[in-house]
């Protein structure tokens, strides 16, 4: 194709897709009116903000997000290769290329990969050595690719183990307490555990907690497999090779550098040793499988039939295991080193508030090609800073500073982003205004976000100024449809004013672990949110993760990748620009007291319920409730003063821009005074009050953690001190609103 035919056609795409993408189609009433004002916004200044989120929203682009991701997942890259060095000078450039300042930061941290291939075999009843390889597959060549890293889990110890072999079901505790009133003991065991329910570092934890010598985990089919649809690459789920690498690191006691708890991974910085006994990693040696080989160690098994709840997706019924004619032998050998990981931190400095920031992030490693996990974040990350590019030609500057995270070593336990938040932990206190993250950000076209309660009403208010590329509807209003078809009738309730239809609100869930914001929020308490795009996604972590994954079953036009961006940079924009941050504790107060309100359900089914005072709790929550209210009274009262006196710039006003300022501070503050400096019981690193994974949940949320686990224990002394110091920390954000408002 000549010159001239290519530019003149990619001007014809540009505008056309443009025109697709950047509007949320109103309805005539709507267009009949003034849209309301934006939260946080004067009337006047909402107007030019939607006019430049409009302008922002015009420049993603379906081709330009392909060539990134194209780029992207063009070889594996594993964090600390030189793979992955490239994809950080890849994003730093591009950043610059988009006249954004950006650097690469390293870090030296502890990172294993395995030196050998692991041994898995089968002793008896006969000889059998497993593949232990994922297939090629004609119809993806990149599954070929020489540098796949082989099968293995960041973080498990060397081991050469041969044991009988039993199947403890998803290897969380109530499984271990299942097979014990069956008289199945795993200690002296090896152990075989399915993926789901859990991280997969919780399953090595309570396996070396009862006593198992090392443990395999497999993908069954019942969970991402054949029972789910169509295997790749004939469909979206996972094939009978495929398995699941991934960090085994205790993540629920420290995420980060291993050998640099609550410090950054710098020259100078002390060093635990390797054989610390309070290192965040296991003991035992851990392997991934595919359910192929995995068929060949289950199907054997003979002692109980298994209790229920444990039978998969494999076509036998399965037995736990536990005797002698079922031997298996595990021979791991990993290569501890200290390895360079490399962030790209860019920086676009705020016009007014320099000293704000607003930060967004994403991480960049992959355990092999990463076209969902995580490169489908960072085409979104990219495709954001060229439109804000963009606008930057313009001479435009956000009120606030604007920071992007490109984060490393994110898959062996969010290393990247803990260092950055605890070499600048000082900073971040004083300065960050939020943290949004957004990990894997298309697998389909389903919407979702966590976050804090503060941020609920700025997501969707967000999902709504963006097409869904799918429905034609907003983003909030196709998420929405999908949260009332989820739900019970009984369960949908009235929304009130604003919401699109009188049905209950897209639902928000709560933050746990597993990404990004892990740091932010509950290592130094900054308002946070994670959010994507999901959809059937069945090869997670492996070597299927990969572009034709994604061109044929993920995103086949790249419209959501578009999206993403979209809402993303609407989000950003609005929190760096607006005069009064648009936050709200009232949502953050009704969410406490749904929490308080189910914990004590929990202890009163354990006749635990007097054992701590759930009444001084439920009467913290109200007093955040009502201070939260007059914090949005005082910000309506200051704004419409800002907005009166503008014209004059006179003492009156500059005394309701001050005032501003400290509602403002206020509202960053409130969520770092949720956060005790003690931390959590025997997590210190861990310093929300609110929020954090679980000891055995995972990724997953366990809200007020220290209560939930007294609760869980039994234990009451803790459960009584738990709840004094979650009422203190909620009284300590009252009185941080009610300090910025001046009364």
């Amino acid at each position: 194709m000549k010159a001239p035919v290519r530019a003149a056609l990619a001007l014809f795409l540009t505008i056309n897709l443009a025109c697709a993408t950047i509007i949320t189609p109103r309805t005539s009433a709507q267009t009949k009116e003034a849209a309301p004002a934006l939260d946080g916004f004067t009337a006047g200044e909402s107007d030019a903000q939607r006019q430049l989120e409009e302008r922002f929203r015009a420049v993603p682009l379906p081709a330009s997000a392909r060539e990134h991701l194209r780029t992207l997942t063009r070889e594996p890259h594993v964090a600390g290769t030189p793979e992955d060095y490239r994809t950080a000078v890849y994003v730093r450039d591009q950043l610059r290329r988009f006249g954004i300042n950006a650097e690469l930061r390293e870090y030296q941290v502890l990172l294993p990969y395995p030196k050998h291939p692991t041994r898995l075999e089968l002793v008896a009843p006969r000889r059998v050595s497993l593949n232990l390889e994922e297939a090629v597959l004609p119809q993806d060549p990149s599954s070929s690719h020489r540098r796949i890293i082989p099968l293995f889990n960041g973080y498990s110890a060397t081991g050469d183990v041969t044991a009988p072999l039993v199947y403890v079901n998803y290897g969380l505790p109530d499984d271990y307490a299942a097979l014990k009133k069956i008289n199945v003991d795993v200690k002296g065991k090896l152990v075989i555990a399915r993926y789901g329910r859990s991280f997969r570092g919780v399953k090595a934890k309570v396996a070396e907690e009862n006593g198992a010598v090392g443990l395999v985990i497999y993908s069954d089919p019942a969970d991402d497999g054949y029972t789910q649809g169509d295997v790749y690459p004939n469909g979206p789920w996972r094939p009978e090779t495929s398995a699941q690498r991934g960090s085994v690191m205790y993540l629920f006691q420290y995420p980060g550098d291993p050998l640099t708890p609550g410090t950054p991974a710098v020259a100078g910085t002390p060093r635990l040793k390797q054989d610390d006994p309070t290192l965040n990693i296991p003991r035992i040696p851990v392997q991934p499988i595919s359910y192929g080989d995995a068929r060949l160690l289950l199907e054997p098994l003979r002692g109980p039939v298994r209790p229920a709840g444990f039978q998969g997706g494999l076509p036998f019924a399965y037995h736990v295991g536990g005797t002698e004619d079922v031997r298996v032998r595990l021979k791991t050998e990993m290569d501890f080193q200290i390895r360079t990981i490399w962030n790209v931190i860019g920086r676009i400095e705020g016009a007014e508030e320099r000293d704000r920031w607003v930060v967004l992030g994403n991480h960049r490693d992959a355990w092999t090609f990463g076209a969902v996990d995580p490169n489908s974040g960072t085409t979104a990350m990219l495709e954001l800073a060229r439109g804000f590019g963009e606008l930057l030609k313009t001479n435009w500057r956000p009120r606030r500073t604007i920071i992007f995270g490109s984060w490393d070593g994110e898959e062996h336990g969010l290393i990247g982003s803990t260092e950055w938040v605890e070499e600048n932990a000082a900073e971040l206190r004083e300065k960050a205004v939020a943290y949004l993250n957004m990990d894997s950000a298309v697998s389909g076209a389903n919407f979702g976000a966590s976050s804090v309660p503060t941020l609920w009403k700025l997501i969707r208010a967000a999902a709504r100024d963006v097409r869904d590329p799918k429905t034609g509807k907003s983003v909030y209003q196709a998420w929405q449809d999908r949260s009332r078809a989820a739900r019970p009738e009984a369960e949908l309730t009235d929304a009130g004013a604003g919401t699109d239809t009188a049905i209950a609100e897209a639902r928000i869930n709560a933050l746990g672990s597993g990404s990004d914001y892990t740091p932010f929020l509950q290592h130094l308490g900054v308002t946070s949110l994670d959010m994507g795009f999901g959809g059937d996604y069945g090869v997670y972590h492996s070597a299927y993760d990969s572009f034709n994954w994604m061109e044929k079953f993920g995103d086949p036009g790249f419209v959501y990748h578009v999206a993403a961006a979209q809402i993303w940079g609407t989000l950003a924009l609005r929190l760096a620009n607006a005069r009064a941050l648009p936050f709200d504790y009232a949502d953050y107060a009704a969410e406490l007291r749904d929490f308080v309100n189910e914990t004590q359900k929990t202890a009163a089914r354990r006749k635990l319920a007097d054992d701590f005072d759930n009444n001084a709790l439920l009467t913290a929550a109200s007093e955040l409730a009502g201070q939260a209210n007059r914090t949005k009274v005082a910000l309506t009262d200051v704004l419409a003063e800002i907005e009166d006196t503008r014209p004059r710039a006179d003492e009156r006003h500059a005394r309701a821009t001050a005032r501003l300022k400290r509602i403002n501070d206020s509202l960053i503050a409130a969520e770092r005074a949720l956060t005790d400096a003690r931390g959590l019981r025997n997590r210190p690193w861990y310093k929300h009050q609110i929020y954090a994974p679980g000891l055995y949940t995972g990724y997953a949320a366990q809200p007020l953690p220290d209560l939930r686990q007294a609760i869980d224990d039994r234990n009451t002394a803790n459960a009584r001190e738990a709840a004094v110091r979650i009422t203190e920390a909620i009284r300590r954000a009252v009185a941080v609103l009610r300090d910025g408002r001046g009364n």
